[in-house]
């Protein structure tokens, strides 16, 4: 999901904030974790009746472990970026990989294929050697979007520069 932060054209800074989707919001974790739950412990006490004594102590583990992975799965999935782009900076903050920098002029976007076939292709931003690839949970199609969009926010800080700013693999830049 990709949201753009509202503002005037007058204000010279843009937020592109990229988040992964995340369909199940907490209530419904916890309703499927209660269903889950329920189900279980019911064949694992329809087991344990039919002489299967541990099947509960089992059943019980697994679902603890169950939930948290679950909940691992689901606050991970929160965790985005944000890509600020001012006059004289960009900025990608990344959740648990930091901050980078860049200035905005010599900011290049490049999608690229992905590493082997049938690989999901890497958006890059980036300068002087430096590359930082952002939206790496997105599918295919919202990663190109991404890439334009970013190439038609950049483009008025780079209007000295004849390029279009984004570029394929195996253009020389």
């Amino acid at each position: 999901m990709i949201e753009q932060a509202p503002g005037s054209p007058s204000i010279e800074t843009v937020s592109v904030l990229v988040l992964p989707h995340r369909s199940l919001s907490r209530p419904g974790l916890v309703l499927y974790l209660i269903a889950q739950s329920i189900a279980t412990i019911g064949f694992a006490l329809l087991a344990a009746w039919r002489g299967i004594v541990l099947a509960p102590v089992f059943a019980v583990s697994v679902l603890a472990l169950l939930a948290y992975c679950l909940n691992r799965v689901w606050r991970a999935s929160g965790n985005g970026e944000t890509i600020t782009l001012m006059p004289s900076r960009l900025e990608i903050v990344a959740a648990g990989a930091g901050t980078a920098h860049f200035h905005p002029y010599w900011v290049r976007v490049r999608l690229l294929p992905g590493r082997r076939r049938g690989w999901p292709s890497r958006l890059l931003l980036g300068s002087h050697g430096r590359d930082v690839e952002v939206g790496a949970f997105l599918n295919e199609a919202e990663r190109r979007v991404l890439a334009q969009r970013l190439t038609d926010l950049l483009r008025p800080l780079q209007a000295r520069d004849g390029s279009s700013g984004i570029s394929k693999q195996g253009d020389n830049e």
